[in-house]
């Protein structure tokens, strides 16, 4: 089932006022390939002009991803989620300048980027050691969970959009999944019983000593 955790945390309170356009999402699967594409349909709006999005994924068998291919966002300007402007300090000529420069937010329209092995491994490096190593590292995870989030698109909410939209279908929140896990954590401690009158008396150690007997004068 499509958990927030997937994709209600790249929502960003930014990206909802232009999901709130958003108007269908629809599946093709390919013909030439085992892969499929997302379509996601906009109503008219102020923040990009290309009313459908497209999020397509090439696979060469099962499971097993060639390219995450996506689309170009034609945003208006100042409306782009996925970048925003910041001011940075830079010395030049022995004195320090503010310049602005862009830098790359997070968003839920980083969905759209094209994930490539061919053009992420397609760097200066003439040697195969650790940097190598881990610019592929760092490539698997994210065409991972590039397809993850396809996945849930294609095999859940699709599929079922109909149940989640009359609400049949109900979503675990964080603080449900929190609260399971506390309690089967939390585990009852037995109590130590109270000794019983006569195994309290039976449990007195013997001195081995008897009362002197009285004696009449």
């Amino acid at each position: 089932m499509l958990s927030n955790k997937m994709l209600a945390s790249q929502i960003f309170e930014k990206d909802r006022a232009i999901l709130a356009y958003l108007n269908d999402v629809r599946l093709e699967l390919h013909e030439h390939d085992n892969g499929y594409t997302l379509f996601f349909d906009f109503d008219s709006n102020a923040y990009f002009t290309n009313l459908t999005l497209t999020k397509k994924y090439h696979m060469s068998s099962n499971n097993v991803i060639e390219k995450c291919e996506g689309c170009t966002i034609n945003w208006t300007q100042g409306s782009d989620p996925t970048k925003m402007k910041k001011k940075k300090k830079q010395k030049k000529g022995g004195k320090k300048t503010n310049v602005t420069v862009t830098v790359k937010c997070d968003s839920f329209f980083n969905f759209f980027e094209t994930i490539d092995a061919n053009s992420e491994c397609d760097h200066d490096h003439d040697n195969d050691d650790d940097e190598d190593k881990d610019h592929e590292h760092g490539f698997g995870e994210k065409i991972d969970a590039d397809f993850d989030i396809g996945n849930c698109f294609k095999d859940d909410l699709i599929p079922l959009a109909l149940e989640y939209y009359l609400g049949v279908i109900e979503q675990e929140s964080d603080d449900d999944e929190m609260d399971d896990e506390d309690e089967e954590d939390i585990q009852p401690k037995k109590g130590k019983k109270d000794p019983k009158p006569d195994d309290a008396a039976d449990s007195k150690p013997a001195t081995g000593e008897q009362k002197p007997e009285c004696k009449q004068q």
